[in-house]
């Protein structure tokens, strides 16, 4: 199986070539595709001179990651077979997509893979594939911030892999697009990853977690310097995004019988949230306001998605 590696980047700094770097020492030939989302920073050296075996695509506005990820699933070769997908801030282990692609390689059923990510120092987890909680639906990185010695040791089934590093059959991919897309452009960053899980669990895949394939996320890279909940610490079109790509999630995704008697909650959870936002960054209600639209969208998109019961997905 033919692998490739897509690193969206805008302005991540030094990270990119650590990134870089991780995706070359490979222990199985992967191709490495940089897409760079017109980035400013001190990451433009590796776009203007790359590192032999790096390819670039760079891009003359910032689209996001899912404007990103697009550009370099169009930029690869039809006979590329699994594509893993990055964050500047994620460097995975030599052997990493060796044993993703063993894990493809054993059952064509698996759509993907969900890595175990840690911390830097390695003593920490940051995630080890995706669920949703039962009752707000709330994306939940499985040992989020917990010890990482004899937690998560074995392989399971997950809605979803972080999009931080995360790695999917393209079958699948191909078998997921909407209007012509694998990620939804509009959702720029946020939420991308669990949509994306959740509509190859739809379709009749499996994401699996994988605790061998292993690699470390400086998560938070692009958020400000301080303490709190990093939602809070983001730019103000980024946190709103945050919420509008959700319910966008939920509308697309949501099977209409595990959605009627969670509404009320979801609408209460959600307007906390919203007014916090507001109260602690006023400038979100410029970005808020696309929420009538958005919603529309995701209801026509919704049409064209298979909607399946949370307890067919969720192990």
């Amino acid at each position: 199986m033919k692998a490739a590696a897509i690193v969206i980047n805008h302005n991540g700094g030094e990270d990119l070539g650590l990134c870089l770097q991780s995706l070359l020492q490979q222990t199985v030939p992967v191709e490495v595709l940089l897409v760079d989302c017109a980035s400013t920073d001190a990451s433009r050296r590796w776009v203007e001179i790359p590192p032999p075996g790096v390819r670039v695509l760079a891009l003359l506005e910032n689209r996001g990651y899912t404007g990103g990820a697009n550009a370099g699933l169009a930029a690869l070769a039809a006979d590329v077979h699994v594509v893993g997908f990055f964050n500047p801030d994620c460097f995975p282990r030599p052997d990493f997509f060796a044993v993703c692609l063993e894990v493809f390689q054993k059952s064509s059923q698996v759509g993907g893979v969900a890595p175990r990510l840690l911390r830097p120092g390695e003593s920490t987890l940051d995630s080890c594939g995706q669920v949703l909680s039962p009752w707000v639906l709330m994306v939940r990185d499985r040992g989020y911030g917990e010890p990482a010695i004899g937690r998560f040791l074995s392989p399971e089934k997950v809605l979803a892999a972080c999009g931080a590093g995360m790695v999917y059959r393209r079958e699948a991919l191909e078998r997921v697009r909407v209007a012509g897309e694998v990620f939804p452009p509009e959702f720029f960053a946020f939420w991308e990853d669990l949509d994306l899980g959740w509509r190859v669990s739809a379709c009749g895949y499996h994401v699996v977690y994988e605790p061998r394939a292993v690699a470390v996320h400086r998560r938070g890279a692009t958020a400000q310097e301080g303490r709190g909940r990093l939602l809070f610490r983001r730019s103000p079109a980024l946190a709103a995004g945050y919420l509008l790509n959700r319910w966008a999630t939920l509308v697309r995704n949501l099977h209409i019988a595990d959605a009627w008697w969670r509404l009320p909650l979801l609408v209460a959870w959600d307007m906390a949230m919203a007014a916090a936002l507001v109260v602690r960054k006023p400038a979100v209600v410029s970005s808020l306001r696309a929420f009538p639209h958005r919603l529309a969208l995701a209801f026509h998109q919704r049409r064209l998605l298979p909607q399946k019961r949370l307890r067919e997905l969720l192990p």
